[in-house]
């Protein structure tokens, strides 16, 4: 019980984090909340954005499936990297974020057997640009 209400209680601070990112970019803060972004990544994950950028997408999910990530971590991630693919000046940087963001969607589907609407309408957003920059 005592590592579910851990959970929970980092899932909420991760949530708090990503609404003050939001709010940064409503505030045209962008570098600040690349930075949170960044500290996130890296704190959080394990990661950076420069790994992020570099890592092909099976070797990605498969660092998270052996860090037995939960679904709620799943999900936040994918959320950051959306947020970050939002201020990505770069399309092929921003490319690569959102096709990570999907796989993660897909796994968080497949996997894990959650399905979310939100997820669902994102996704479908997110190829919509794809396609578009293409």
């Amino acid at each position: 019980m005592l590592k579910r209400d851990s959970l929970t209680a980092q899932m909420q601070q991760l949530s708090h984090t990503l609404a003050k990112v939001k709010r940064l970019i409503e505030e045209r803060q962008e570098t600040q909340a690349l930075s949170t972004i960044q500290e996130v990544l890296g704190e959080y994950f394990g990661t950076n954005i420069t790994d992020l950028l570099e890592t092909p997408a099976n070797v990605f999910i498969q660092q998270f499936k052996r860090e037995d990530l939960k679904p709620e971590e799943l999900g936040l991630l994918a959320d950051f990297l959306d947020v970050l693919g939002t201020v990505t000046d770069d399309a092929r940087d921003r490319r690569v974020i959102w096709e990570k963001v999907i796989l993660l969607y897909d796994t968080l589907e497949r996997e894990h057997k959650i399905i979310s609407f939100a997820h669902i309408a994102r996704k479908s957003a997110i190829l919509a640009q794809l396609d578009s920059e293409s």
